[in-house]
């Protein structure tokens, strides 16, 4: 009997552990993070970094980017109203707890300038703010590179735009 008593106790105790840990703030509000709305990214070089080793630069421009869920299905559009209202590069993007990792395309209309991907990497500092690096990919062959191509990171901010002050309709300053 008294073994069966120690092992429904150890049952509560594992039991009673579990649901705390579950009902915790900190775990709630992980599973709750999300990249979906409009936020504004503003990008910083990384020891003065200016160009990649190729000579490449994407400048150091505040960008408005918007992400979007619907199911398993997760994108994002960099609005580059700088160059035209329409232009809106495609990624895609994760969380996974308080990390985030999202890849987009750069737009290149033309061989005048650089082509290639970005990859973001990076973490929230809280539900309204993500952090982290950022490394371009140019479409340039750099045989000194471990990938093959012109490769330059640098660092990143952003800030989740408040609902109802959307940047979406004109200068990301």
């Amino acid at each position: 009997m008294a073994k069966l008593t120690r092992i429904l106790a150890l049952l509560v105790i594992v039991f009673g552990l579990g649901a705390a840990s579950a009902l915790t703030p900190k775990a709630r509000m992980q599973s709750e993070r999300t990249l979906a709305g409009e936020w504004l990214v503003t990008s910083s070089p990384i020891n003065g970094e200016l160009f990649s080793p190729r000579g490449n630069t994407l400048g150091f421009p505040d960008r408005d980017m918007v992400f979007e869920q619907d199911g398993d299905l997760r994108t994002g559009v960099v609005l580059r109203e700088d160059v035209g209202q329409d232009v809106r590069p495609l990624g895609v993007w994760r969380v996974n707890g308080d990390r985030i990792s999202t890849t987009f395309q750069l737009w290149c209309p033309d061989t005048s300038g650089p082509c290639g991907s970005i990859v973001m990497r990076g973490e929230f500092v809280r539900d309204d703010r993500i952090r982290g690096t950022m490394t371009a990919f140019f479409d340039v062959a750099d045989e000194r590179s471990p990938t093959g191509y012109d490769t330059w990171t640098f660092a990143f901010k952003g800030d989740r735009v408040a609902a109802g002050s959307t940047n979406s309709g004109g200068d990301a300053r």
